[in-house]
């Protein structure tokens, strides 16, 4: 009898996956609030407001995306798979390190050029291209307000929790 009890409850209770706090989810007839947002994703804009500071990740070949939004502020982050939420964690306020970032993650897709990005984040500060004899070429470009990662010319990561490099002020002769 418990083992037939457990066979019921073991796929309702979901093997002991973290679940987030904050709802995800998702009737058919709802469509997100912000463009270019998930359903979840203008949800939590709604709530909060727009994050801290966020990563995205993009895998080149199944265009799989996966966000970290950072709230300072609240002291969490929310973590975002394909624009579906699937977990929280507590954070330390490090915001008088890294000042909150006016960029919005729905700015940046897979398809961003470096081009299109340079026109939304100005002149590039920095950029170098990574090789390796294993893996594929990489350009990481390094922004006064985030650093990007391309490959193939298309946008396969992003943070905007940077600080540009200073450079030595020269003496004055």
């Amino acid at each position: 009898m418990l083992l037939l009890l457990l066979s019921f409850s073991l796929p309702i209770l979901g093997c002991g996956e973290k679940q987030a706090t904050v709802g995800s989810t998702v009737s058919p007839n709802e469509r997100p609030a912000v463009e270019g947002l998930s359903l979840d994703q203008s949800r939590v804009v709604a709530e909060y407001g727009y994050p801290d500071h966020f990563f995205i990740s993009i895998d080149p070949v199944t265009e799989v995306r996966v966000e970290r939004w950072t709230y300072f502020s609240l002291g969490k982050a929310l973590d975002f798979d394909n624009g579906r939420l699937f977990g929280e964690e507590t954070v330390e306020d490090r915001s008088s390190e890294y000042p909150p970032t006016t960029l919005k993650p729905q700015d940046f897709s897979l398809h961003l050029t470096p081009e299109e990005a340079s026109a939304l984040l100005g002149p590039p500060i920095f950029t170098h291209e990574a090789r390796d004899g294993l893996l594929p070429e990489n350009t990481i470009v390094v922004y006064e307000k985030a650093v990007l990662l391309f490959r193939d010319g298309r946008l396969i990561g992003m943070d905007t929790q940077v600080r540009p490099p200073s450079l030595p002020t020269l003496p004055s002769w």
